[in-house]
């Protein structure tokens, strides 16, 4: 499982928003998009559904992990 961090702390896009209305580097490009959005899919989708989860081969955690409730 992945958590999501923010890969590129030097690319934030709040940040543009200070920029200057003709500052090309205002300008967000869709190949920045889909990287966020790709990272933010494989996070999203390496979670355990906690909702009714189906669970299949083993389980390991830390000392005093429990499971409770889905399908074992």
């Amino acid at each position: 499982m992945s958590n999501y961090t923010y890969p590129n702390s030097s690319l934030t896009f709040g940040q543009r928003d200070n920029l200057s209305p003709g500052s090309t580097e205002k300008v967000v490009k869709g190949s920045q998009l889909d990287f966020e959005f790709n990272a933010l899919v494989t996070s999203v989708n390496s979670k355990l559904n906690t909702l009714n989860p189906i669970i299949e081969g083993d389980l390991t955690g830390t000392s005093g992990a429990r499971i409770i409730g889905g399908t074992y």
